[in-house]
C-alpha cells in the first residue's frame, strides 16, 4: 500500500469537503457539509501526516495537524448548515 503524502491527504479533503457541499446543494441537506467537515477533520486527527519540510520537529508537526483536525471537526459540529 502506498503511503500517504500530506499534499494528498489534504486533495483528499478538499475533495470531500467539495463533495459535501455539492451534495448539500443538490439534496437540500446540510448535514452533508457537516458530515464532510467532521470526517475530515477526523482523518487528520487520526493520520496526521506532515509536509516533509517540518521532519526535523515531528512531535510538534503531528501536534499541529492534530489540532486542524479539531478545528475542523468543530467547524463541522458548530456551523449550522442544517439550518
Amino acid at each position: 500500500m502506498k503511503k500517504i503524502t500530506f499534499k494528498m491527504q489534504v486533495f483528499i479533503g478538499i475533495m470531500l469537503i467539495a463533495v459535501g457541499n455539492i451534495l448539500a446543494l443538490i439534496l437540500h441537506e446540510g448535514l452533508c457539509a457537516n458530515i464532510a467537515w467532521v470526517l475530515y477533520g477526523l482523518v487528520l486527527i487520526i493520520n496526521p501526516v506532515y509536509p516533509e519540510r517540518y521532519s526535523n520537529d515531528a512531535k510538534k508537526a503531528k501536534w499541529g495537524i492534530r489540532i486542524a483536525g479539531f478545528i475542523c471537526v468543530l467547524v463541522g459540529v458548530l456551523t449550522r448548515y442544517v439550518v
